[in-house]
């Protein structure tokens, strides 16, 4: 699947140190496959969060495309659902 980001996971991706970012980027790459841990968001549709540590990373994916949209990457406590 191919992946689009947002403008605010690039601005996350690129303030972030090194270790994380590599960490956040195999997490995309995971969840490219639709892999890992990735849970419907109730109230709204085609809208998922994946976990990864203490990060969240919300996307939007409508089934049967091949393109999924990163809408945010934070922390636990400072992501907005």
């Amino acid at each position: 699947m191919e992946l689009k980001l947002k403008k605010q996971p690039q601005k996350y991706l690129a303030s972030v140190d090194a270790p994380t970012r590599k960490k956040l980027y195999r997490a995309l790459d995971s969840l490219s496959r639709l892999e890992g841990d990735i849970v419907p968001l109730k109230g709204y549709a085609n809208r998922y969060r994946y976990k990864i540590l203490h990060y969240r990373i919300t996307f939007e994916w409508v089934k049967g495309e091949i393109v999924i949209t990163v809408i945010e990457i934070n922390t636990r406590t400072n992501i907005k659902y």
